[in-house]
């Protein structure tokens, strides 16, 4: 296989960040790779790998407006469908008059060719709702999804899951686990923050949480560090314990949580799997609303150095 695509979905950060260890493998073993994506999440990876070529892809526009799932799901399964129809003809588009070997899919589901052998890499095999009929039409559909692609690449550990339940599913019948994916590793350094506050997601939850953090943090004697996860706006705080970023590296990001002292964040898997990697104790705030993360907050609390908080407790 030489030409590969890789294409996470945009939807916080983690899809991307998670997708560069296997795009640095692909181009350690000599392989063509072309990203694919959109918004912040291909600007990312366009920033971490300038040589590489990219593609555009249709927006699934995903919105957190409400803190219920019902709402969610009423609110964005319009434009998610949308965009899973629209970036399957854009693949078809695409590889029309190019030899394409193989797609390696981030969660998303229209990102496969019947022609061509597709991968999608996904942790929630079961996914998670206190609504029993939610979680069994959220199910049924998932497992059809990723069983139309060829191969399902599972993050995580097949003897000790650290997504728990939601790694565990008999009805995937072709499934691969591969461990932990992170980008970083660890470094011996010098702590050089008290907090580190790493945030990222869909709006309009990322901005505030954003927000909340800027006003814990505005008058602190602390060394902190606020890494936004966004170009979008512009932040000023007069406080000279207090450094603000947007988007950065991940060689920056990895110099970040390892020279601090505790680290805040959202309980994206991605970020889990960092802490994990690195072992960092971390606190996790879970995105309102969210199943997935409310779900591993609740289960790794107390577990691998890691601690589910509320907004209002995440100091």
């Amino acid at each position: 296989m030489h030409h590969i695509l890789v294409a996470p979905l945009n939807w916080g950060l983690g899809h991307a960040t998670r997708s560069i260890p296997i795009i640095n493998h692909l181009i350690d073993q000599g392989k063509e790779v072309t990203i694919a994506s959109d918004g912040e999440a291909l600007e990312l990876l366009q920033d971490e790998f300038p040589s590489l070529n990219s593609i555009q892809l249709p927006s699934y526009n995903v919105r957190y407006n409400s803190t219920t799932l019902w709402s969610i799901l009423v609110t964005n399964v319009p434009n998610v469908l949308k965009a899973i129809i629209a970036e399957y003809f854009t693949l078809k588009r695409y590889t029309k008059n190019r030899n394409i070997d193989l797609i390696i899919s981030d969660s998303r589901f229209g990102f496969r060719h019947t022609s061509i052998r597709s991968y999608i890499i996904s942790h929630q095999l079961t996914m998670q709702s206190n609504n029993y009929i939610i979680k069994w039409v959220l199910n049924f559909v998932n497992q059809k999804l990723l069983n139309a692609f060829d191969l399902c690449i599972v993050p995580d550990y097949e003897d000790h899951k650290l997504s728990g339940a939601l790694s565990k599913n008999d009805e995937i019948k072709k499934k691969l686990y591969i461990g932990a994916l992170s980008r970083f590793k660890k470094l011996d350094v010098e702590i050089k923050y008290d907090k580190a506050y790493i945030i990222s997601g869909p709006e309009p939850a990322r901005t505030e949480l954003q927000n909340h953090i800027l006003n814990k943090i505005r008058n602190t004697d602390k060394k902190t560090v606020l890494v936004r996860g966004t170009n979008s706006g512009e932040i000023i705080l007069d406080n000279p314990n207090v450094t603000i970023l947007d988007l950065v590296s991940a060689g920056v990001l990895n110099q970040i949580i390892a020279g601090s002292q505790i680290i805040i964040s959202r309980s994206g898997y991605t970020s889990i799997m960092d802490y994990y990697t690195l072992g960092k104790d971390a606190k996790l705030i879970p995105t309102p609303g969210q199943s997935e993360q409310e779900y591993l907050a609740d289960y790794l609390d107390g577990k691998y150095g890691l601690q589910k908080v509320s907004l209002h407790n995440c100091s």
